[in-house]
């Protein structure tokens, strides 16, 4: 998918904003959101259909659909639904302080997922947990549980890793690109890859500064492991970073702390030094933890373990309050830092970009 976002700023308490940009599901898409001092209108055009919807406001932290309507070239229920969850990405994502948006007994409520509506009414914390929007799987119920062990370690099996492509996109209107995580191939990435962990910056920390034969049997070797997988993120399909997701009941760090059988860690590298910064950190960041609780509902915690003496990464990460930082513990390689986030702060303290 590649992406290009127009934005008009308003500086003032109506006025409008827009947003042009592709989208696999509705082929060329435009969004408008007009504002007024009681009331906000939402607009999508797209190759497949429109879609309007009006809002009035109910204090601070509220909106109540007044109207909607789709006009589309054919009927899809599927689209329709895509269309009027991004209307309510948007929304949340420049209105933070809007917490719920009550649908009252319109017809569109027939469109969304019943475990999303409380009582006629979508939940910030709520939303965000629906996967439809943003996994490229959609949702997928995990399977049952079934225990294995591995190297003395008892865990539920893992599913299989994503085998190519995106797995993950989301819109973010603060940037105005799209953010997406795709799985890293060990032939096709390997140049970048090898860049990458060959920079003086990077080399010391990551300790892979390697020839590129060593460095392609290491992405060999994660593509075989079911308790981590490699992933590039990128915006607008520009790869910007490189990420390890890993199982931590399995990993090194499981025996650090009181490991979970559904926790889930990662490890971090900003490759492109032109994508270093806290705006594209916050949103990579709370991309890829999204992400990870999206990815099985079983998941309530998300920890790190970086270099405790990283400074710059730990005090970008201070900046996101559902982060903790538990404890300092030494690794045979390191000294380390555990981070701890856990599903309820991230659901309730996280307002998406």
């Amino acid at each position: 998918m590649t992406s290009q976002f127009i934005n008009t700023e308003i500086q003032t308490e109506t006025g409008f904003q827009a947003w042009h940009f592709d989208l696999p599901a509705l082929g060329r898409t435009s969004m408008l959101l007009e504002h007024g001092v009681a009331e906000l209108r939402a607009v999508l055009d797209s190759d497949q259909l429109s879609l309007v919807v009006e809002f009035n406001r109910d204090g601070e932290q509220a909106l109540l659909m007044r109207n909607w309507h789709v006009a589309a070239r054919r009927e899809d229920a599927r689209r329709s639904r895509l269309a009027l969850l991004l209307i309510l990405d948007l929304v949340f994502a420049r209105h933070h302080s809007v917490q719920r948006i009550g649908v009252g007994q319109r017809d569109c409520g027939a469109l969304l997922p019943a475990g999303m509506l409380r009582d006629d009414w979508i939940e910030r914390g709520v939303f965000y947990q629906w996967p439809e929007l943003w996994l490229d799987k959609g949702c997928v119920y995990p399977e049952p549980a079934c225990w294995h062990v591995t190297n003395a370690v008892r865990h539920p099996r893992r599913p299989p890793q994503p085998e190519q492509g995106a797995f993950y996109r989301r819109y973010i209107p603060e940037l105005k690109q799209t953010l997406s995580f795709r799985v890293v191939h060990p032939v096709n990435d390997l140049d970048l890859f090898h860049d990458w962990m060959n920079q003086p910056r990077v080399a010391p920390i990551w300790e892979l500064g390697l020839p590129k034969a060593e460095l392609q049997q290491y992405l060999q070797q994660r593509q075989a492991d079911q308790h981590i997988f490699s992933v590039f993120g990128c915006f607008d399909d520009v790869p910007f970073g490189y990420f390890e997701l890993y199982w931590t009941r399995e990993d090194r760090l499981g025996p650090y702390y009181d490991a979970g059988d559904f926790d889930r860690g990662l490890h971090v590298l900003v490759g492109d030094v032109n994508f270093l910064g806290t705006r594209y950190f916050t949103a990579w960041v709370t991309g890829l933890t999204h992400f990870l609780f999206l990815d099985d509902p079983r998941t309530q915690r998300v920890m790190g373990e970086p270099r405790a003496d990283n400074k710059a990464l730990l005090k970008h990460l201070a900046t996101i309050p559902a982060f903790h930082n538990l404890k300092e513990f030494d690794f045979p390689h390191k000294r380390a830092a555990l981070l701890e986030c856990t599903r309820e702060r991230f659901f309730e303290l996280i307002p998406l970009p």
